[in-house]
């Protein structure tokens, strides 16, 4: 089953990186169509001149008040990129073509809306290049607040969690003991004889004397003593155990990439730069093919990227040129005014 997917975008140059990456992800003349009114920059896909946007639209199930906004984008200079693919295709098209930042349809209906807009007009005509242009630039900071960059951070660190643990009761056991003892008891027995007899001398002196007798009596018993003895320990602590652990996570961050230019595409600019070498970098000795490639580069950049100005670039774009131009001595420090004249020529040709 086929779907219909529409990009709008406000240039000719976006729907033509739009293009190309379409044909090299496998999708070709029977997948898409663009509809525009740049004559001076056509992509090869435009449609024919019998046919009607708001036709195509409609044929192809877009809604209604949807394809009037399309078709009325298009006269005003948008590039309009229409997609037919299969539902298993239709995931990989999508990505392509919102990668490039197409206009939001809600908040470009509504700024139509607000000036009157009701219906697409088939005899009305098509925008000149300089109100193309000044429509552009309308909605220039709307794109710009859509390319932000944006870096996540990722924290890495260590935390002290509960894994588990130990709880000690101390409890009290009652046990009887029980010993049989041998215990001495001691009595003291007083034996009264009868006794019927003549006193003997020494006898008689004693016995009449006062005297007194005592004999305690003594016996064992049993005592019971209690003696706390340590009979062991129970020590309570912990054991600390260094452990690494490797942790990680993605994040995600915008990458800007600058697309080279056919050759073609640079030949006018060629006297510029050749200019401004003379003023800038021939008194070093160096001569103009040193410089060539970052005014190349620049020029790309400066068409990728027009609608941000260069220091809000210029971080990304020094490591991207050294990474592409790692086997050249020509650092960024020493190139950086050629990338910046080429930058600035090219948004300065894409409005005028």
């Amino acid at each position: 089953m086929a779907k219909t997917i529409v990009g709008l975008y406000d240039n000719q140059t976006t729907a033509r990186r739009v293009v190309s990456e379409l044909e090299k992800a496998g999708f070709g003349k029977d997948h898409f169509q663009v509809a525009s009114h740049d004559e001076n920059d056509l992509t090869g896909y435009e449609m024919s001149r019998t046919d009607n946007t708001l036709d195509v639209l409609t044929r192809y199930g877009v809604d209604e008040d949807e394809a009037h906004f399309y078709a009325e984008a298009v006269r005003r200079g948008g590039s309009l990129v229409i997609a037919r693919v299969h539902d298993t295709d239709s995931e990989k098209a999508v990505d392509i073509m919102a990668r490039h930042n197409p206009v939001r349809y809600e908040d470009r209906a509504k700024a139509y809306q607000k000036e009157g807009f009701k219906g697409y007009d088939t005899t009305a005509k098509p925008f000149t290049r300089e109100q193309r242009l000044a429509e552009q630039q309308r909605y220039a900071g709307e794109q710009q607040q859509r390319l932000k960059e944006i870096e996540e951070n990722l924290k890495i660190g260590k935390r002290e969690v509960v894994r588990g643990g130990v709880r000690v009761h101390k409890y009290v056991d009652t046990e009887r003991i029980e010993e049989t003892l041998r215990l001495r008891e001691e009595h003291v027995d007083v034996d009264r004889q009868k006794v019927d007899r003549i006193a003997k001398p020494g006898e008689v002196e004693a016995a009449f004397k006062e005297k007194t007798i005592e004999m305690v009596e003594r016996a064992e018993e049993a005592v019971v003593e209690k003696e706390a003895r340590v009979t062991g320990e129970v020590r309570v602590g912990k054991n600390v155990e260094m452990r690494e652990e490797t942790v990680g996570g993605t994040v995600r961050r915008t990458r800007i990439e600058v697309e080279q230019l056919d050759k073609t595409e640079l030949t006018a600019a060629e006297p510029e730069f050749r200019e401004h070498y003379e003023q800038t970098f021939r008194k070093g000795g160096q001569a103009y093919d040193r410089y060539r490639p970052a005014y190349e580069y620049g020029y790309a950049a400066g068409t990728a990227y027009q609608d941000r100005e260069f220091d809000e670039v210029e971080r990304d774009l020094a490591t991207d040129y050294n990474t592409r131009y790692k086997d050249d001595d020509s650092t960024w420090d020493n190139v950086k005014d050629a990338v910046r004249h080429g930058y600035y020529q090219a948004k300065h040709a894409l409005t005028h």
